[in-house]
Formats: structure tokens, sequence, C-alpha cells
């Protein structure tokens, strides 16, 4: 339930790739939003951290792994884009962060979910974990 109106809100989800990964292995995470009948939530970008198996942060430039990866965000039945995101792109700005042109709009029970595809040639070199926030906030329509 909003507390105000609009609410910030961060949904982050967590995928892993392992040395047994091939190119074209994809991890999908459901996000469950919680929101009400009569509230939306409005996504308006997403920003992409790339961890090792310690927990520490890895650089584009320091890792040719954290490259080789696609991004789509799927809400209700349509994919939001309807083509995958480079994530390479992404993770290569200064501020890690894609802001959308127009807010991504996930409606009461819709389900919300994040997809990343390894697009390396061949398996990641070690295991890595990219981390996805999205940056949304959820707002209760006024009917």
């Amino acid at each position: 339930m909003v507390n105000q109106n609009p609410q910030p809100e961060f949904y982050t989800t967590r995928h892993s790739f392992t040395t047994a990964d091939t190119n074209g292995s994809v991890n999908t995470v459901q996000i469950y939003t919680n929101q009400s009948f009569n509230e939306e939530v409005r996504i308006y970008g997403l920003m992409v951290t790339a961890v090792d198996v310690n927990g520490n942060e890895l650089n584009y430039a320091g890792s040719a792994d954290v490259r080789n990866f696609d991004i789509s965000i799927q809400a209700g039945p349509n994919r939001i884009p309807s083509t995958a995101m480079d994530g390479g792109r992404i993770i290569r700005a200064e501020d890690r962060t894609l802001a959308f042109s127009s807010p991504v709009l996930v409606l009461h029970r819709q389900p919300l979910q994040v997809s990343l595809e390894w697009t390396g040639g061949s398996a990641p070199s070690a295991n890595l974990t990219f981390v996805v926030t999205l940056i949304s906030e959820m707002y209760i329509r006024e009917e």
C-alpha cells in the first residue's frame, strides 16, 4: 500500500552466471510488486552492476565478461522494449544507468520479470552475478 503518492520504489534482482553457462543461457527473475488494485508501478529506468563471487564490484575495463549480456523486461504479456537491451553498453556508462524515454507501466496482477541472457561466445571465465535495479514509483490511480 502506498504511503505517499507517488511513492519511490526500487526492485532489485540478482542474475548469476557460472563457468558452465553457454552462449544463450537465460536467467529470469520474477518480481512481486505487491500493489493494490488501484495502484500502478511506473518504471523509469534501470541500473546494472556486476559482482564477483567475493562480492567485489567488477568494472567494464577490468573484466571482458561484464560486456556479454542482454537485458529484457517483461511486464504482463509484453516484452519492453520488444528487443533486448545490450547490458554491456549500460554497464559501460559512467553511472551504469539507463533512463527510459517513457515509463514502463505495470498494472495490478501483471507479472513483472527481468531476464538476462549470456551473449558471450563462450562461458564466463569466472562465476559472476549481475545486479539489476529497476528505478520506479508506485502510484495510486485516480478513478
